[in-house]
């Protein structure tokens, strides 16, 4: 109950936010900065050269088609020059952070063999200083049927180039595809039956948001009882974002755990990764090899 209550407490004081602070603080640029001219709105905060690179960069990325093993490594080699030769790159809930831009540029190339038609557009980008959350609508076709899910990246910046970062989106989606009925869903039946108004709210499990404040304290609950012994501090803030980062304890081993929680537009938004609090590393280990060998051709 005691973290039920912990969890909630971040929840009142965040949906307070969203409910008095969904105004839109427009970007501000720096040092000559040019934001690409298609993300209009979409950028808030004071944007350094720094942030402007970052930006500009992971915009590009997320448009480019990758269905060739030319227009692939194009893409891999771009993803390269957005990290410095020593940055990290984590999963919100994973194992240690994949280290330098090597190996980050191995993990893509991966990714990417496996579902080479994977795409983002951004929704939200928010600058605070060295530090930047870029929301995302990401999708992908996955063993012939299209994917799509919401994500934040949030990085750390120095001279341009990522030092840090972390991906915060439910990896669960991925395997939607394969595993059909037998996915383990943690928050299946959460949002069937919430007629209540209230603050709205939503998160990985949940097709759109929920409004009844019984089936938010459902959802906190349900997430709640998969961990234990959970040890989550506040590190990284932006405007509308702010990152929970630590570990917790889930399927019998401590893990790397962290979660975004967004506030705007009359929206509380969770965004973590429930695959690791469903299923231990030997279960997610052989998803993993079903996904990355048995791949389905890009749709037409």
């Amino acid at each position: 109950m005691r973290k039920i209550k912990r969890f909630l407490g971040v929840a009142a004081v965040l949906l307070g936010a969203t409910v008095m602070g969904s105004g839109t603080a427009m970007a501000e640029t720096t040092g000559g900065c040019s934001i690409p001219k298609p993300l209009g709105d979409l950028v808030e905060g004071a944007v350094s050269p720094s942030a402007c690179a970052f930006i500009t960069k992971q915009t590009e990325f997320g448009a480019m088609r990758s269905d060739t093993p030319e227009a692939r490594e194009a893409r891999v080699r771009l993803y390269g020059t957005i990290f410095a030769a020593d940055g990290t790159l984590a999963e919100s809930g994973s194992a240690a952070p994949i280290q330098g831009r090597a190996n980050i540029e191995n993990n893509l190339r991966t990714l990417l063999g496996a579902f080479p038609t994977f795409r983002f557009t951004p929704v939200k980008i928010v600058v605070n200083g060295d530090a930047v959350f870029y929301e995302a609508a990401n999708e992908a076709v996955i063993h012939g049927r299209m994917v799509r899910y919401p994500a934040v990246y949030r990085v750390v910046l120095e001279d341009g180039e990522v030092t840090q970062g972390r991906r915060y989106h439910d990896r669960t989606e991925w395997f939607r595809p394969i595993e059909n009925d037998g996915l383990r869903e943690l928050f299946a039946g959460i949002g069937d039956n919430c007629p209540r108004p209230g603050p709205a709210f939503t998160g990985p499990g949940l097709t759109a948001p929920v409004t009844d404040p019984a089936c938010h304290l459902a959802y906190l609950g349900r997430l709640s009882g998969a961990m234990t012994d959970v040890r989550l501090a506040p590190d990284q803030a932006a405007a509308k974002f702010q990152e929970y980062r630590g570990t917790v304890r889930a399927k019998g081993r401590t893990i790397d755990f962290g979660m975004v929680v967004g506030t705007g537009s009359g929206v509380l938004r969770y965004y973590f990764d429930t695959l690791p609090l469903s299923y231990d590393d030997a279960e997610m280990a052989a998803l993993f090899t079903e996904l990355i060998t048995g791949a389905a051709p890009p749709a037409p």
